[in-house]
Formats: structure tokens, sequence, C-alpha cells
């Protein structure tokens, strides 16, 4: 199977996810991998940072016009460590992407391990979307705010510069050294008559 069919597929698998949003309880069925997923990587990060972690669940439950898939609950929330227990669920983004470097490595053919491995990935890849409730936890922190404001600053800075043409001399080193390359074959020293 061709890597853009692959993508398409996980493409088509995220659209499909999406669209079962109206069909609650076989969304969250089908959801609950990433779910787990997702609030496991708030907990870890909380652990880690010393936020600690108070709650856990990933039953799903209603919040006012919503459901809320899951949560963690913290009780030392603080500006060093919200931005990074906010936005956890980023790192989800590197496994999907791993998993499917190996899946095309492996030269996938279309069966149910193929199948399956686009599930997962779908999963991860919608799963690693941070929630309002998670940004508003990590807009608390002033990590966030100087890490947006650097990365906006070095944005416009590579954006402003002006592309250098290529130089001349480049170009006629590579055909140089093709020259070269031809002049020393066989077939040219036939061409050239010596």
């Amino acid at each position: 199977m061709p890597e853009w069919a692959y993508v398409a597929l996980i493409a088509a698998a995220l659209f499909g996810l999406h669209a079962l949003r109206r069909a609650f309880w076989l969304f969250a069925l089908l959801t609950l991998p990433g779910t787990l997923a997702h609030e496991t990587c708030h907990l870890v990060l909380g652990l880690l940072l010393r936020a600690q972690p108070s709650g856990f669940t990933v039953v799903p439950r209603r919040e006012g016009r919503g459901w809320a898939m899951g949560s963690v609950s913290f009780a030392r929330i603080r500006w060093y460590n919200a931005f990074f227990v906010g936005v956890a669920p980023l790192l989800l983004l590197p496994a999907a992407y791993g998993l499917l470097r190996w899946r095309l490595g492996a030269h996938p053919g279309i069966g149910w391990p193929e199948a399956l491995a686009i599930f997962a990935i779908a999963n991860l890849v919608y799963a690693s979307v941070p929630s309002w409730q998670d940004l508003r936890i990590a807009a608390r922190s002033p990590i966030g705010w100087l890490l947006l404001a650097g990365g906006l600053a070095w944005g416009w800075h590579t954006l402003r510069q002006p592309r250098p043409l290529r130089p001349a001399g480049r170009v006629q080193a590579s055909m140089g050294a093709a020259i070269m390359r031809d002049t020393r074959s066989p077939n040219a020293s036939r061409l050239n008559g010596f």
C-alpha cells in the first residue's frame, strides 16, 4: 500500500471518529484508548512535575451541555507546571508518528493488522488535541506565554529575512564535477579520440 493511501486512510478514520460524536456512547467506546492515553499524559507529567494528581477517571460524565470523556485532578498546579501539564497530550503526536513510520517501514498490505494500526494512529492523533479545559490550565503559566511569544518572534524573524539566491559558483562547480565524471569514463575517452 502506498504511503499516501495509508495517510488518506488515517485521515478518513479521524473524520469518522469526529463524525461519530453524535452517537455518543459509540464514540466514547471507540475513543476509549485515546482518552486513556490523553489522561495518562496529564497524570504522568503531573507526577513528574509535582502537581500532585488527586483523581483520575476515563468514565464519561455530563458537564453542562457537553461531556467530559475523562479527567485528572491536581492538588498543586503552579506557574512552573501548569503549561506542561495542560499541553501534555501533545506528547501523543510523536507516538502516533513513530507508529506510522514503523508501519510504513513494514511495507503494509491490506488486512486486520493495518486496520488496527490505522485505528490506533487515528486515536492517538485525535486524543493529542488538548481540551479547552487543558488550554485554560496551560494559559495560567507564564512559561506558555513566553514560549508562544518566542515562537512567534522566531517565525516573524524567519519569514522577514530575504531568501538568498543560489550562488552561481555552486552551479558551475556542480557542472564541472559532472564534466569531470564524464571525461573519466571509458566511453568519454573513445568519444574524445584518446
